[in-house]
């Protein structure tokens, strides 16, 4: 129920383009390459899940921890802000566990199907470099090498976001902050004034809902906001260098197709 909820807040503000999807015509170029690029993009998330789960296979395998920060991380000051709720409501606790559990995926399927709709390849272009593919990178050294849990576990204190206790509840830097940073930086360069409202609260609650179910440090939020911005960055120059024709026409040659020229270009 909870994500039927979300998803159609999502809906509501992207109605204009779900209504232009109907106009996609697989007899057009463009549309055809903006659906591979998408179809794309959503198995690249599967890819990534797969590779996360090896990666925490390895990890608890191979022990591979460096670094053990939970005592620096409970040291630091105004580190755990979940020490200023009190949780008075169910109903509030339920509502930002949904904005947690649903806030890492449904921003990102809103901006796409925003980009498919428009046919906006530079859109694409953004989300392929600056989105699941950049963060996993970024983060997989940190939580490979270092062993730090989220403020519950680390207080001992009962979540009120039900998490099964594991050695791999990583923390630094957040991911859940780095990703609704770049999804907030990504939609307000939308000209629809919904969708960057929408991300404009959705987002900042997601980082919050973080704080409010005692997973994340502060600390974890400023790291992770700087991955946000970077990714961000880095998508940009990614887009002005051409890398997503290049990489289409680098798979062509793969499969033995003909390379071709991309229909449209990805300049601003």
């Amino acid at each position: 129920m909870d994500l039927i909820i979300v998803i159609a807040i999502f809906a509501l503000a992207l109605h204009r383009e779900l209504g232009e999807l109907r106009t996609l015509s697989l007899r057009s170029n463009n549309d055809r390459m903006a659906l591979k690029i998408a179809v794309g993009l959503m198995m690249l998330c599967l890819v990534i899940g797969g590779i996360d789960r090896f990666q925490q296979w390895f990890e608890y395998t191979f022990q591979t921890h460096v670094f053990f920060i939970n005592g620096w991380l409970n040291s630091i000051p105004y580190n755990d802000l979940s020490i200023y709720f009190n949780y008075p409501s169910e109903v509030l606790v339920d509502t930002f566990r949904a904005i947690y559990n649903y806030g890492f995926y449904v921003p990102f399927f809103g901006l796409l199907i925003r980009a498919v709709a428009k046919r906006d390849f530079r859109a694409l272009s953004l989300l392929a470099f600056g989105t699941f593919a950049f963060h996993y990178l970024v983060h997989f050294p940190f939580y490979t090498l270092t062993q730090g849990h989220q403020v519950w576990m680390v207080k001992g204190e009962f979540p009120p976001l039900f998490r099964t206790i594991s050695p791999l509840n990583h923390v630094f830097p957040s991911m859940h902050t780095s990703i609704s940073v770049t999804y907030l930086l990504l939609a307000w360069k939308q000209p629809n004034k919904l969708i960057r409202v929408l991300y404009s609260i959705f987002c900042p609650l997601v980082i919050f809902a973080t704080f409010y179910l005692r997973i994340h440090w502060t600390i974890d939020a400023i790291a992770g906001a700087a991955v946000g911005i970077a990714a961000v960055k880095f998508a940009q120059y990614a887009t002005r260098k051409q890398w997503l024709p290049a990489v289409i026409n680098f798979l062509r040659g793969l499969w033995g197709t003909e390379k071709q020229r991309e229909p449209v270009s990805l300049q601003s």
